[in-house]
């Protein structure tokens, strides 16, 4: 597995605690010598090429959590959910507190609970108070044909793919804005943000979408067949230039897109209303067990979105 990608998956970066997965990216770009911006509410973005048209490249480097909101006496420590995802997919994981202590978190219907291997509140303390925040953490495992599992791929993704976009892509004619966006998982902010700021004529959001697994047997997206161009979801239809855009993109690049209609949520839902709106899509790497410590996806899916969104240096043949 390539060590960006596992750099990125190791490091924190839990909804509004972003700094560790934020500078894993600034010092990727600093290595490419590569000019770049932080805004206010903490999003990193660089600018490619100058042109009349603007493209907005965006993926959310912050991910879902947990953030302390009691210690019992007996030193159990209850957390409330940063982020949207089932109790059942994560009862019986491991955390890991921003400050490195670590720790099984165990759901039941009276909440969420922490383990960190103490009997007392008073020794709990030493090592986490309450606001702390904490993030699901794993083994990176590569199972099957090219495929990788761990926690926090559904995010560190995007990241990967922008990295590996901003080295190699070689832009004329138009500029491309790449944008690491903050607080995605608690309500897009930093996309929104960033779409104000920059104002593009295009939006193309990089991220994941659910695949058929052992749980999920009727799902038409699978893993290691290609990209995933998102029709519609339960907030965004993709408007049609994107579309086609991406499906031009993907026929230089000879690569195969699947199509999905589904029920979740992404950037793009808050994206596409700014401004006087903005022309909103999403492209996606298929992704088994979402919001899991066993998140699945192909190397190769991820490779195939690289190179169908690096066809975007040749803009005026694809739109």
């Amino acid at each position: 597995m390539d060590k960006l990608l596992i750099k990125l998956i190791n490091s924190f970066g839990v909804s509004g605690k972003e700094d560790e997965v934020r500078e894993v990216i600034k010092e990727r770009l600093n290595e490419m010598n590569q000019d770049m911006y932080e805004d206010d509410i903490g999003n990193v973005i660089v600018k490619l090429g100058s042109g009349t048209t603007k493209i907005m490249l965006c993926t959310h480097m912050d991910s879902v959590g947990f953030i302390v909101n009691h210690i019992d006496d007996d030193g159990m420590i209850r957390v409330d959910n940063i982020g949207n995802f089932k109790k059942e997919d994560i009862s019986h994981s491991f955390i890991r507190f921003d400050n490195g202590t670590l720790g099984k978190i165990y759901t039941s219907h009276e909440g969420e609970f922490v383990d960190i291997g103490v009997n007392e509140k008073e020794d709990a303390l030493k090592k986490v108070n309450e606001g702390d925040m904490a993030s699901l953490v794993g083994p990176y495992l590569s199972v099957g044909d090219n495929n990788v599992i761990s926690p926090l791929l559904h995010n560190k993704v995007g990241c990967y793919i922008l990295l590996k976009l901003i080295e190699y892509v070689k832009v004329e004619n138009a500029e491309l804005d790449f944008v690491f966006a903050s607080q995605g998982e608690i309500g897009g902010i930093g996309a929104r943000i960033a779409a104000n700021n920059i104002n593009p004529d295009y939006c193309i959001i990089v991220g994941t979408e659910n695949a058929t697994n052992a749980e999920e047997r009727k799902n038409n997206i699978n893993i290691d067949e290609g990209p995933v161009i998102k029709i519609m979801d339960s907030s965004l239809i993709m408007h049609k230039d994107i579309k086609e855009m991406l499906e031009n993109c993907a026929k230089r690049s000879e690569i195969n897109l699947q199509y999905s209609i589904s029920t979740g949520k992404s950037e793009g839902e808050l994206v596409h209303k700014e401004r006087i709106g903005i022309r909103t899509g999403e492209i996606a790497v298929p992704c088994r067990y979402k919001y899991s410590t066993s998140e699945m996806v192909s190397i190769n899916d991820i490779e195939d979105t690289i190179k169908v969104l690096k066809q975007l240096e040749n803009l005026k043949e694809i739109i």
